[in-house]
């Protein structure tokens, strides 16, 4: 399983990359988690669904941040079924980040696109870490039998 390891490790720095349109520049998307942990503990965090790319971004970096935290909590637990779920629910949490994240008026706004375009590679190492977690379900229920 140590391919396991190595792609969730892969799909968690990847994510941190995903560029966002911040300001009048751009980042990436580790400095948005920070940031908004940050604002969550002075009682700052404003987030809108309904709201255009700048409205979303402190929501955006809140569930990215979860979604790292339970991928990097499923390298310490030691139960191969929980592990795997851990690894399920954190991926999912990430692509909720995504999607929350490209949701928009693409031809209004460009900032939706690069977010896209940039977050392809995580998307695809997601999948990859999706399909290697039920790989490894798989084969342990072929073994308890």
């Amino acid at each position: 399983m140590k391919d396991l390891k190595k792609i969730k490790i892969y799909t968690i720095l990847i994510h941190c990359f995903i560029i966002i349109g911040a300001g009048h520049g751009i980042g990436i998307l580790v400095f948005l988690d920070y940031l908004s942990v940050n604002s969550l503990f002075n009682n700052e965090l404003t987030f809108s669904l309904d709201g255009d790319y700048q409205d979303r971004l402190d929501l955006v970096g809140l569930i990215s941040f979860i979604g790292k935290i339970i991928l990097i909590i499923s390298f310490f637990v030691s139960s191969k079924i929980f592990k795997n779920t851990l690894n399920l629910v954190g991926v999912l949490v990430l692509w909720i980040s995504v999607c929350i994240l490209t949701t928009g008026n693409w031809s209004y706004n460009s900032l939706y696109a690069i977010s896209f375009f940039t977050s392809v590679p995580f998307l695809i190492a997601s999948l990859f870490l999706v399909y290697y977690t039920f790989m490894s379900l798989n084969n342990r229920k072929s073994i308890s039998k």
